[in-house]
């Protein structure tokens, strides 16, 4: 999550209208006395009451004079390896075949990657639910050896 998701979840959760009763009840329209307060779950409307306001992200990134300014949630131009390999100073089809092959494990690599994030998440909430439901000594994912594996896979790619 990020971190700009985590602040708009800790505003909303601050916002919100608790129940008066602190029993979870919600209103029921014609049984006792209750009362539906008229902006009850519009956090939007006490955003800016207390002024805050949307960031211009442009007029922000702008102002930021001599910083490069990366969008790191947002995804990145595909690389174009057939454009790529047409630009190579070499005739021969075998080279550029295997070249191409090297481009495209890099892009293979890193789609895996965005897979074992995803993984790697879902299986922490298993993990905390799992211990929630009951603490005990108890590895629910090999987290060590993935974190051997892991090790040995940035090597590879370490100079």
């Amino acid at each position: 999550m990020s971190k700009l998701n985590k602040v708009k979840d800790l505003i909303k959760k601050r916002l919100e209208e608790e129940s008066a009763t602190g029993t979870g009840s919600s209103f029921t329209a014609g049984t006792g006395e209750n009362y539906a307060t008229p902006v009850a779950g519009k956090a939007k409307n006490y955003y800016y009451k207390l002024g805050y306001k949307p960031v211009n992200r442009k007029a922000l990134n702008k102002a930021a004079k001599g910083i490069e300014v990366k969008q790191l949630w947002e995804e990145q131009a595909a690389f174009d390896i057939e454009s790529y390999i047409a630009t190579l100073p070499t005739d021969d089809e075998e080279v550029k075949k295997y070249i191409a092959g090297r481009l495209g494990d890099y892009n293979a690599l890193s789609d895996k990657l965005k897979q074992l994030i995803t993984l790697i998440g879902d299986a922490k909430k298993d993990t905390i639910n799992s211990y929630r439901e009951n603490p005990q000594f108890k590895a629910v994912y090999g987290t060590d050896l993935a974190n051997s594996l892991l090790d040995d896979v940035i090597d590879l790619f370490t100079k």
